[in-house]
């Protein structure tokens, strides 16, 4: 999905999508039992990119995972990102009501996933895709029901949150956000449901560069 962002994305900026084990080129590795265990692999990843200056962006279970990786990496001693960008999601310490999709009967697991966008109908027409996208769709679904926030104190790095103005899944006050940082926290709505980074993705690539290139250049001038 964020590799049709690169043709967006401004050159100065490296765009790396984070490939999760159990698909793609790691189809053949096992699925992640839970959000930490997904967040401990994903840090294995990260390591070899993590430089003075870099950005995560994480989308709907993305944001989640990002969640949980900011904190992994803080208490390695890694250097935070400049800015995270959380989209799409409520704050993780917040309720989510829709926690037994996962154990849906296969019709009815199939509505709920089109009543979010963002998948193609094809998916689940074609007996072939369906049977490979069934249970990675599930194991998605299965890191979120399963998932307990534990408390954690504030990190001092920029949070941009995303949200569609349509958005039906979420639940809480995005305001929320603003109380897992000890720095800036940037609340931005954009026309679109769940899956708005789809429907506006030239102006989500705009933002992107935008910040990341003005946060540049101000960490050049301070080092001045």
């Amino acid at each position: 999905m964020y590799k049709k962002w690169s043709k967006g994305i401004d050159p100065s900026i490296s765009l790396i999508p984070v490939e999760m084990a159990g698909r793609g080129s790691r189809m053949r590795e096992q699925l992640y039992e839970d959000i930490h265990e997904a967040a401990k692999d994903l840090l294995r990843l990260v390591r070899e990119y993590t430089c003075d200056q870099y950005a995560i962006f994480g989308h709907s279970m993305g944001s989640m995972l990002a969640y949980e990786l900011i904190h992994l990496i803080h208490a390695e001693g890694l250097p935070l990102p400049m800015v995270t960008f959380m989209s799409g999601r409520d704050a993780p310490h917040c309720a989510d009501v829709d926690r037994t999709t996962y154990q849906l009967p296969d019709e009815a697991f199939i509505d709920e996933v089109q009543s979010l966008g963002g998948t193609p109908l094809e998916l689940f027409q074609d007996k072939d895709l369906r049977n490979l996208f069934m249970p990675i769709l599930r194991a998605d679904f299965k890191l979120v029901g399963t998932y307990e926030h534990i408390p954690k104190e504030p990190l001092p790095l920029k949070l941009i949150i995303l949200n569609g103005i349509e958005d039906t899944s979420l639940r809480g006050d995005v305001e929320e956000w603003k109380s897992h940082t000890t720095q800036t926290c940037d609340i931005i709505h954009f026309e679109g449901s769940h899956f708005f980074i789809h429907e506006q993705e030239h102006e989500v690539v705009s933002l992107i560069n935008d910040r990341l290139l003005r946060m540049s250049d101000d960490r050049r001038i301070t080092h001045k």
